[in-house]
């Protein structure tokens, strides 16, 4: 590192901690704001008034409000996706794995409490998707990045044969989503036991694995106890 660059860090290390205290409080209240009037309802003033925040430290670190949004959406996939993770670490195998992401993704519709949650988000996004595409599309890709290692680990151990870990974890994420869609939308499949039967018939043959896997799943066995 150039003396310029640590003289630069060094500067800024008595600020760093409130300025990340600052940083949580404004993406914190933000996310509140948002569930009590809808992004576009939203103001930056809201958002202060609710971070007992001023002016000056919401333009220390971001420019408009639909940067802030962007971070409330983006800190919200971040932890998503490391929750995910931490339960699938705690499954046995690259195929219960599987089931275990399938079924963790479809409970953001079909678990009432999770989709209130996530019809607030759904509902918000499309406002910002526009304005910065490149930035969902990371925000998308941190739920199905667990699925791509959970499928790497498969190929490589040979029980998920027939995969190619990339192309499969997004193709699997877009049959889920259009299914949480329809559900929230008050149509779709009825329930998560369905959900998940119609997810596994279609990706299963594909993955080359045996079907016995999916009238496991189908008859009612947990999904983390397949082997």
């Amino acid at each position: 590192m150039e003396f310029s660059s640590r003289t630069i860090d060094r500067s800024l290390e008595p600020h760093r901690a409130r300025y990340e205290r600052e940083v949580e409080a404004l993406v914190g209240s933000a996310l509140k704001v948002m569930r009590r009037k809808g992004y576009a309802a939203a103001t930056v003033a809201d958002v202060l008034e609710e971070a007992e925040l001023s002016t000056r430290a919401f333009y220390r670190h971001f420019h408009s409000k639909e940067e802030l949004f962007l971070a409330v959406f983006e800190r919200d996939s971040m932890e998503s996706s490391r929750r995910m993770q931490k339960r699938l670490d705690a499954l046995p195998d690259a195929r219960a794995r599987l089931l275990g992401w399938i079924d963790e993704v479809l409970s953001l519709g079909y678990d009432r409490a999770r989709a209130k949650r996530t019809r607030t988000f759904a509902n918000e996004a499309s406002s910002l998707r526009s304005a910065y595409p490149a930035e969902f599309v990371g925000i998308h890709r941190a739920v199905y990045e667990p699925l791509i290692r959970v499928l790497e680990k498969g190929r490589a151990d040979g029980s998920i044969p027939s995969t190619h870990p990339e192309e499969d974890a997004r193709s699997i994420h877009a049959v889920s989503w259009t299914l949480i869609e329809a559900h929230l939308g008050g149509g779709g499949l009825p329930d998560l036991a369905t959900a998940r039967a119609h997810v596994l018939r279609f990706c299963l043959p594909a993955l080359g694995i045996a079907t016995s896997l999916d009238e496991r799943t189908r008859s009612g066995e947990p999904a983390n106890s397949a082997a």
